[in-house]
């Protein structure tokens, strides 16, 4: 499986987010003068003018990030609520403070869940924030999901190569069932000629013991019929015909006898 890209999190992000105002790439400030400046993945904001409620994330695709993060605590000043987003299993629960939230992407569906709600803190805003907001709504040369130029063709290229290797694997795999599929089709044919062959054969003897008067049928017993004149290669019809004659041929003589005289 290819490495989870932050730009696919935040795409995640954005959808869960369609009926919010959502920006990626969020300074808590002007850039040139302030030393202490953060900047969020993502920040939505609900729109309401009662609780326009600021939700911010931290994108995380790779242990080694998380864990030499020490800067995320400062977030928290600049929203109401703030939670990690990680592919499932980065970051466990138990390491990120209760009021933290956490929300797992999932790789293969391209989905997210969130594993536990942040919760909402009654934080006053810095208006900074707001300003940057705004600003970053009417830049021209701003990558959404990416924060260079740079970063956006890396995932380009990466997106590319993989397409490329995703094509390699489809296409041999299509091979592979078209000539499994055409080995069955010639299983098929050469079944299928068999089956035809030994129906002309049937058909040949069928033919030929009816010429002896042997009749092939589930309601007669030809079989014994058969065993008989392979065994005595006479016709049994013959046989019982001769007998009747045989018998026949006693009878007249001893019509054809005068009476008193013994046959000889």
């Amino acid at each position: 499986m290819s490495k989870v890209r932050a730009d696919q999190v935040k795409l995640a992000l954005s959808k869960r987010h369609t009926d919010d105002l959502f920006l990626t790439e969020v300074k808590t400030g002007r850039t040139w003068d302030n030393k202490e400046l953060l900047k969020f993945d993502a920040l939505a904001m609900k729109k309401s003018w009662a609780n326009p409620c600021l939700m911010g994330y931290e994108v995380k695709v790779s242990r080694g990030d998380f864990l030499q993060d020490q800067k995320w605590p400062g977030y928290m000043a600049y929203c109401n609520r703030f939670s990690f987003v990680c592919p499932k299993g980065l970051i466990a629960k138990d390491e990120l403070p209760p009021e933290v939230g956490l929300i797992y992407y999932y790789p293969d569906t391209g989905a997210l869940r969130t594993e536990r709600a942040a919760k909402h803190r009654l934080t006053e805003i810095p208006p900074d924030i707001y300003k940057y907001m705004l600003m970053s709504r009417t830049e021209s040369d701003s990558h959404p999901f990416f924060s260079s130029r740079r970063e956006m063709f890396e995932a380009y290229l990466e997106e590319k190569k993989t397409c490329r290797a995703l094509g390699r694997n489809v296409g041999s795999k299509l091979v592979n069932e078209i000539n499994e599929l055409r080995k069955k089709v010639s299983d098929v044919d050469w079944e299928k000629e068999r089956l035809q062959r030994d129906s002309d054969l049937l058909q040949q003897v069928r033919e030929l013991l009816g010429d002896y008067g042997i009749r092939l049928g589930a309601w007669n017993s030809w079989e014994d019929e058969l065993r008989q004149r392979l065994s005595t290669g006479v016709n049994p019809q013959v046989m019982t015909v001769l007998d009747k004659v045989t018998d026949n041929v006693g009878e007249l003589r001893k019509m054809l006898q005068p009476e008193g005289a013994s046959g000889s």
